[in-house]
């Protein structure tokens, strides 16, 4: 759809809106809770502290890089950090899906399947967004193929190495993802929304992601 229509900014913005809900709800219900609870204390924290600096430094240099580039605004392209927290987050749903099929086979199916549903605007809005800031459509082209390998290759290292480490790490490297993706919303993905100014009820559409999250959750419990 991204592709074959163009989109205005306040629909891109209301589906980013939602995204970025739905990424806060993975960080606030699926990954850090057993993080804190079963993880130790220290390193978690350090951990999330980690991984959100590692976004807004790699957001910094890539800033500071498009600014000497100086491009013109029709090939400007959307943010470096965005894209890569985007990607990010489906290496992690990945990752989700691939220790949850450890256990059987079902909670595999049911971890992938809902992982589908709240990751759809995700890709939606990468699309859109990269298309409407002049990126040429080869590159988005790879980027829709890179979706398909991020959560191909999440999975596959969720369930052939990150299930045999001890529950330590893994606890320890779900904060460091989760410090990452929750500065990607804040820092990243709000702002890209808003870009052009909010549409109305804005935060009707982020605290609609929270909730739809929570309750797939619950019905997939």
């Amino acid at each position: 759809m991204a592709e074959k229509f163009d989109l205005p900014h306040r629909v891109v913005s209301a589906a980013l809106q939602f995204a970025a809900g739905i990424i806060a709800a993975l960080v606030v219900v699926s990954l850090m809770p057993p993080a804190i609870q079963n993880g130790p204390l220290v390193p978690v924290v350090l951990a999330f502290f980690v991984g959100g600096s590692i976004f807004v430094i790699f957001e910094y240099y890539s800033a500071q890089r498009k600014a000497l580039d100086k491009p013109s605004p029709v090939q400007a392209t959307a943010s470096s950090g965005f894209i890569l927290g985007i990607l990010l987050d489906l290496v992690v749903d990945g990752i989700v899906i691939g220790m949850g099929s450890t256990l059987n086979l079902k909670t595999g199916l049911l971890l992938a399947l809902g992982m589908a549903i709240s990751t759809m605007p995700l890709a939606f809005v990468t699309i859109a967004a990269a298309k409407q800031q002049g990126m040429p459509a080869e590159r988005r082209r790879l980027l829709s193929y890179l979706f398909f390998i991020c959560i191909i290759l999440g999975a596959i290292f969720g369930y052939s190495l990150l299930g045999s480490l001890s529950e330590t790490f893994r606890l320890t490297l779900f904060a460091m993802a989760s410090g990452f993706l929750i500065t990607v919303v804040t820092q990243s993905m709000i702002p890209e929304a808003n870009r052009e100014g909010e549409p109305s009820f804005a935060g009707i559409l982020f605290v609609g992601g929270l909730s739809a999250y929570a309750l797939l959750t619950l019905a997939l419990a």
